[in-house]
């Protein structure tokens, strides 16, 4: 059974499956931060903002005290800082390799015992509208490197076998099942469908397909 709220285009119930994993006194990392809804979620001045937009980081550094300006995969912090790491809607941004980077990065900024959680779309039609997006990267391909999965095949070294999956949410979208019928060049049968549609709007015919999710890992140890 779906949980209608996961049916959804924003982004502030995903914020607050990370936000299960929060406390008052967490150090927070946000990469990707944008216009910063994610610290503005929680009315938190004190987390640690990293962005590749000038711009975003002009006017937020005003706001926050810890903005900082950067490009993926390298981040400017220290080993083992963060108790929380947040990465929204940035890694359908990222090349392969980039990603794979990133993710390091990310494993040797978190402390442990804390909690990496990301949000990214899956494929689906709507995917490639944006000329930003390389690539999708389903939630295996995050866990097939951080956690002690075996018999898979790997063509990069595994990051880490430290981390635990702690969740896994999906977002949809709604599509009305007539929706997946076309005809073409068939006056008839176009005219029937196009009845058939109009039923099945008013009858509620619809289904539910998956376009993207947050994935919240832990990592239990070092690794050593």
């Amino acid at each position: 059974m779906i949980d209608k709220k996961f049916v959804t285009t924003k982004r502030d119930v995903f914020f607050d499956i990370a936000g299960a994993y929060l406390q008052s006194d967490s150090i927070v990392l946000d990469i990707g931060t944008g216009e910063g809804s994610f610290a503005k979620h929680f009315n938190r001045d004190d987390f640690y903002l990293f962005d590749g937009n000038q711009l975003s980081v002009e006017l937020l550094k005003q706001e926050y005290k810890n903005f900082f300006y950067g490009k993926l995969p390298v981040l400017p912090f220290e080993d083992n800082k963060f108790d929380l790491i947040h990465c929204s809607h940035v890694v359908e941004h990222l090349e392969p390799q980039v990603f794979y980077e990133s993710l390091k990065e990310m494993d040797r900024c978190l402390r442990n015992n804390g909690y990496l959680v990301i949000s990214t779309p899956l494929m689906w039609d709507k995917f490639y509208d944006d000329l930003s997006h390389l690539k999708p990267y389903n939630p295996n391909i995050i866990s097939k490197y951080l956690t002690a999965q075996t018999g898979m095949n790997y063509t990069r070294d595994k990051i880490s076998e430290s981390y635990q999956l702690v969740e896994l949410k999906f977002r949809y979208h709604e599509v009305f099942f007539a929706e997946k019928f076309s005809i073409d060049g068939n006056k008839f049968a176009a005219k029937i469908l196009k009845k058939f549609i109009s039923l099945s709007y008013r009858l509620g015919l619809r289904q539910y397909e998956k376009n993207g999710y947050t994935i919240v890992l832990k990592k239990e140890n070092n690794g050593e």
